[in-house]
């Protein structure tokens, strides 16, 4: 597939993750039936990291391992490319999939199932929005350089209307308060990004997937508990 065609494709990315989450929530409904929601919820969040064999949380690791080495920004950007993962990046990854088992236990608890859906989709969409509006930080190009810069703007006329339609479909006025959440999550990331490393990569957009998935069933276990 070329560059353009993967760039192309982002539109879609907000679809895929509805896709997801479906499945994410019809695996916890499942689960229910056989075991409690203490069991069910992580069932849940194991899943959805087996079903995207794990890309965004060796994006998340690499950039961890990256951010804790202190290099400067070409250094940086060596260490984040190699495929070994230190001992920050696989705490990082732990520390994630723990913030999303006990915070999936409560949502499986109260059959909050539209908060498995929509987690995804706003994900992928939070992809989209770092991709329109940064630069790619490796002059050479890259695996995520279709992923980034102006090319990718245009994807955001299809990806923030299905989002948003999801939003308010499935959690009204919650739902698109977490997307605007999603908004400024994705902005202040960008900023970091072109401050550290001269824009993104591949890696920053899959650590950008985990770490919003996990405030995102932060706060959706916050809000079923309240």
């Amino acid at each position: 597939m070329r560059d353009s065609e993967l760039g192309r494709s982002m539109a879609f990315f907000p679809l895929v993750g509805l896709v997801i989450g479906g499945l994410t929530s019809g695996i916890d409904w499942a689960a229910r039936g056989l075991w409690p929601p203490s069991i069910a919820g992580v069932v849940a969040v194991v899943f959805l990291a087996l079903l995207t064999r794990g890309l965004h949380l060796d994006g998340l690791a690499d950039t961890a391992d990256a951010v804790a080495s202190g290099a400067d920004r070409e250094r940086a950007l060596e260490i984040m490319r190699d495929s070994t993962n230190g001992a920050l990046g696989i705490l990082a990854m732990v520390l994630v999939l723990m913030i999303k088992a006990v915070c999936a236990v409560q949502l499986s608890t109260h059959a909050a199932w539209q908060w498995f859906v929509l987690i995804p989709c706003f994900s992928r969409t939070g992809i989209v929005l770092l991709g329109a509006i940064s630069e790619y930080a490796r002059p050479s190009g890259g695996l995520g350089s279709p992923f980034a810069g102006r090319g990718v703007s245009r994807n955001l006329l299809l990806a923030l209307p299905t989002t948003i339609a999801a939003a308010w479909t499935l959690a009204e006025a919650t739902g698109v308060a977490m997307l605007a959440g999603v908004v400024a999550m994705s902005a202040i990331a960008s900023l970091w990004a072109r401050r550290r490393f001269g824009g993104t990569t591949g890696d920053i957009l899959g650590a950008h997937v985990e770490l919003q998935e996990a405030l995102l069933f932060l706060a959706s276990a916050a809000v079923t508990g309240a």
